[in-house]
């Protein structure tokens, strides 16, 4: 007998349990209401078809848990290339400071008069 594969698998078993839900619910909704009387028919019955629901809810809830996940990798790798700039930034920002620093420093050394006086000779 050829294997089936795992996810035609299971979207055949769950047809068929929505099918047999569907089935089970109608009989119920027509009148042959037993639950009171034979509670473990209804359970037998129901508790296959709430645990494959089940299984799909998590199914969903894993698919949508991993596409944040892929979104969340999108922004770090955003976040590292603007890393990478502010560093850069910062690295000239702070060049550009010694640069004020050093002409600060002349210019309180050596008054602006003679500066410009020297630099027209």
């Amino acid at each position: 007998m050829p294997q089936m594969p795992v996810g035609e698998r299971d979207k055949k078993m769950s047809e068929m349990a929505s099918e047999a839900a569907a089935a089970f619910c109608h009989k119920y909704e027509t009148g042959d209401k037993q639950i009171g009387s034979s509670p473990e028919t209804y359970l037998e019955h129901s508790i296959p078809y709430l645990t494959v629901r089940t299984l799909h809810r998590l199914e969903e809830i894993l698919k949508r848990q991993e596409e944040a996940l892929k979104r969340q990798e999108m922004a770090l790798t955003s976040l590292e290339a603007d890393s990478w700039w502010i560093r850069v930034f910062a690295i000239v920002t702070g060049i550009l400071t010694g640069v004020l620093v050093f002409l600060t420093i002349v210019l309180a050394r050596y008054p602006l008069e003679d500066i410009i006086h020297s630099l027209s000779k």
